[in-house]
């Protein structure tokens, strides 16, 4: 309240035993940005970031890092508005441009420390894993990087397996001066810690025509994820297309493709994506489908193999993934011998012929057609 609002009272009054006479207006309360106790304008730092959701001690760790900076300066600095990817430093060291000052907002040289704690809401107990520096993050702008880590061996007081989490701290080691330093510590990010470094593969979505039918011919389409902290080898990883009469693998399920994965397999910890598992739905996220236009992370491919013929009998039948169906992988835990993404081939109910891929995809450019002759009217004058 502004001291003379306390007398607008004591003004009504008066003007009501005045004929004629409107009461005072009483100004308008303003709030207005003002330098800091030093002066001038300073940063404020805000840190966030995305973590891989499994991790192994001793093993690598990939950490995003999101640092924003609030801060702003309270008056023009024409000298100080050149974008950061102008300024450059000439041969002899001097700044170009020459007029160009910094920002006393901008944050130059600051640290994000990464640490490991068993606490959800609180550093206490927790460990230095890592560090990201940036070299300059400018008044009301953000800025992303990335880093690999080398965990430490299994440390004492910590579990050897199980969830922790992941937290980020602004300004580490306090070399930035800011205007506030209540809000550099980022949300917890869980990560779950696991025994021993191996891959984990799921088939996370298979892409087929929506209505199947027995002897229709498909070209199949997997994304297959990586869970686990090691990678799968470019050419170790098998994918079999398996119809069966039961969701299950078993003595009675025929193999209609076998494929072999031409790439790697990134792991989850490399990934700092979420990946959602069937029990840990909260703590990955959710998946992506292959026929979405959504890039999926870096532990997962999509891989489209060649085209096949399914079983022509019985009317009816299971199709479904298995992933290394003859256990030549050493996984974490291996899948059940239950088929990944089920989909239910028959009846045809239609009394159409089956149908599917045929022949082979055109390599004419758009829009002449595969025998090369140009559509519609084509104008053969000569210029």
């Amino acid at each position: 309240m502004l001291p003379w609002e306390s007398l607008s009272a004591r003004d009504e009054r008066r003007s009501r035993s005045r004929t004629g006479t409107n009461p005072l207006e009483v100004l308008e309360e303003r709030r207005l940005l003002s330098y800091s106790s030093l002066g001038y304008s300073l940063p404020d730092l805000q840190v966030r970031g995305q973590a891989g959701s499994v991790a192994t001690w001793g093993g690598t760790y990939n950490v995003s890092v999101l640092l924003q900076n609030t801060g702003a300066s309270t008056i023009n600095e024409p000298q100080s508005l050149a974008p950061s990817s102008q300024v450059t430093y000439g041969p002899d060291g001097n700044i170009v441009p020459p007029s160009y000052v910094p920002s006393s907002a901008n944050a130059d040289g600051t640290t994000v420390g990464i640490y490991l704690s068993s606490s959800r809401r609180s550093l206490a107990g927790a460990i230095k894993i890592g560090t990201v520096t940036f070299d300059s993050v400018p008044q009301n702008s953000v800025t992303e990087q990335g880093v690999s880590i080398t965990l430490p061996q299994h440390p004492v007081g910590f579990p050897t397996r199980g969830v922790l989490y992941v937290r980020l701290v602004a300004n580490d080691g306090n070399s930035v001066v800011e205007s506030n330093v209540g809000n550099n510590v980022s949300p917890a990010i869980p990560v779950r810690f696991i025994y021993r470094s191996a891959p984990m593969l799921r088939t996370s979505a298979l892409s087929l025509p929506t209505t199947l039918n027995p002897g229709d011919t498909v070209a199949p389409t997997f994304q297959i994820a990586n869970l686990g902290t090691a990678a799968a080898a470019a050419g170790s990883v098998q994918v079999a297309l398996v119809a069966s009469t039961t969701p299950d693998f078993n003595l009675g399920s025929s193999i209609v493709g076998l494929y072999t994965i031409p790439t790697s397999i990134a792991p989850a910890s490399a990934s700092t994506t979420s990946i959602a598992g069937a029990k840990h739905r909260r703590l990955f996220g959710s998946l992506v489908s292959a026929t979405e236009n959504v890039n999926p992370g870096a532990n997962t491919i999509i891989y489209t193999g060649s085209a096949v013929t399914l079983p022509t009998s019985p009317g009816t039948y299971y199709l479904g993934v298995v992933i290394d169906p003859y256990n030549k992988l050493s996984q974490i835990s291996a899948p059940t011998n239950r088929l990944e993404q089920i989909r239910l081939v028959g009846p045809n109910t239609s009394g159409l012929p089956a149908a599917g891929v045929s022949g082979t995809a055109s390599t004419t450019d758009f829009p002449n057609p595969a025998d090369g002759q140009p559509i519609g009217l084509v104008n053969t004058a000569t210029l």
